[in-house]
């Protein structure tokens, strides 16, 4: 047994696997195994690259082989656990990720792994936590701080989002996601001008990326300058490097603007135009289906809600854009005297929401959605109770204000209705306020 002789083609299937040749790597890891079966790197890297190919069943039994060797080998379990969660035995996947801590196994990708099932099962506070674990043992991985940014976003923690989205940016300066979603939080919290100079300063670095020069538009129409807003989106509409998946965001981006004038009709317009992009693209984008389902509804076309809520339930796995198509169908029954029909769905959603709530308590979405089915099959009180918690929750926060405030009016509690208007309107931009 010559362990040069196994280190070597160890390192020959690694530099293999690198270019993604996995089939070819497996060879010189048996090489290595007839040389040394004792060594538990030949297991490990064998398991690997049997996972990089879809061999779960293989890959599980190469780290099984490297338990045998050692059995208190952190990274076996590691990879034990991603098996499991691609086999969808999460439950496994966990255990397996909590032995390979207990053994010492202190990875970025460990953390990161955890984060990213907490996230699943809509565990934000589990999942925020794991995500700085990661960054704290790799701190140049700029995925890891984007997922957090994401998640920090979803939840409207937006001061931290913007930390996060600083560091990203201070330790990786080329990583283009960094600038867009600062400028995505900036622009939430009405710093325009933030924004503007970040996205100047972004354009120098990136002057050939479209999704800016469309974020520069997205800036000027939330500046109310909408003419130079279609200025910018026709001349990259234009332009001859613009490809489908940007003219893609022109449309969803010109679809803003008139919803933004009340314009429903055009707005449905461009976004059937970004509709049948999608489509000849091969793909279902949730996002215009989502938009394509509000409009209609703001335009009283009820069966067309229907149809696009019933997609997004069919085509999207989790989420708020599926959680809130899960109270989009039974309304538009409700809506097309179809309340027989509507009414089971209406509770099914209620017990959905109500499960949601209890697995993640923060997930205050699934509060809101339960209140607008209370409501909408006549359950004041309920809906009611429901809202004063939310807004004990979040006091600053302006949507189950606004829910407060119409079941309030369906009690026929006026005066109350009315100063909770006074309330919500404070926090709402003039446009927004409620008459």
């Amino acid at each position: 047994m010559d362990n040069l002789v196994v280190q070597e083609y160890l390192t020959q299937g690694a530099v293999l696997a690198g270019q993604g040749k996995h089939e070819e790597a497996l060879a010189y890891y048996d090489k290595a195994e007839r040389e040394n079966p004792q060594d538990i790197d030949v297991y490990l890297s064998k398991g690997i690259a049997c996972a990089n190919l879809d061999k779960l069943d293989e890959a599980k039994t190469q780290f099984e082989k490297a338990l045998k060797i050692n059995r208190a080998s952190g990274p076996a379990y590691f990879h034990l656990g991603n098996i499991a969660v691609l086999q969808g035995d999460v439950a496994l996947g966990f255990e397996n990720y909590n032995k390979a801590m207990a053994n010492g196994y202190d990875d970025a990708q460990l953390y990161y792994s955890i984060a990213l099932l907490h996230e699943e099962s809509g565990e934000v506070d589990m999942a925020v936590r794991n995500y700085s674990k990661a960054i704290m043992r790799d701190a140049l991985r700029p995925d890891i701080r984007i997922r957090k940014a994401r998640l920090l976003l979803q939840g409207n923690h937006l001061p931290e989002a913007l930390q996060t989205l600083d560091e990203t940016i201070l330790t990786n300066p080329d990583v283009f996601e960094g600038y867009h979603l600062k400028f995505t939080v900036l622009l939430q919290q009405k710093q325009y001008a933030k924004a503007g100079e970040l996205l100047d300063h972004a354009l120098e670095l990136f002057p050939r990326d479209a999704g800016f020069a469309i974020d520069k538009a997205s800036l000027l129409i939330e500046q109310k300058k909408i003419d130079d807003a279609l200025a910018i989106l026709t001349a990259l509409e234009n332009a001859e490097e613009t490809d489908d998946v940007v003219r893609r965001r022109i449309y969803m981006e010109r679809a803003r603007i008139y919803a933004g004038n009340n314009d429903v009709r055009s707005a449905i317009s461009a976004l059937e135009q970004a509709k049948v992009l999608s489509e000849n693209a091969g793909e279902f984008d949730a996002e215009i289906i989502f938009l394509l389902t509000n409009c209609h509804l703001g335009a009283e076309e009820y069966d067309k809600v229907l149809t696009y809520a019933r997609q997004l339930l069919e085509k999207v796995d989790t989420g708020y854009t599926k959680e809130t198509a899960r109270y989009f169908e039974p309304l538009a029954l409700k809506m097309l005297d179809r309340m027989d029909e509507a009414l089971p769905l209406y509770k099914d959603a209620i017990n959905e929401f109500r499960n949601q709530a209890l697995a993640a308590p923060g997930n205050l979405d699934a509060y809101l959605l339960r209140i607008m089915c209370l409501r909408d099959i006549e359950q004041y009180d309920q809906a009611l109770e429901l809202a004063d918690y939310v807004i004990a929750l979040q006091p600053e926060r302006a949507e189950p204000r606004l829910l407060r405030v119409t079941v309030l009016e369906a009690l026929g509690r006026a005066d109350a209705a009315l100063a909770e208007t006074k309330v919500v309107n404070e926090m709402l931009p003039e446009e927004l306020r409620k008459k």
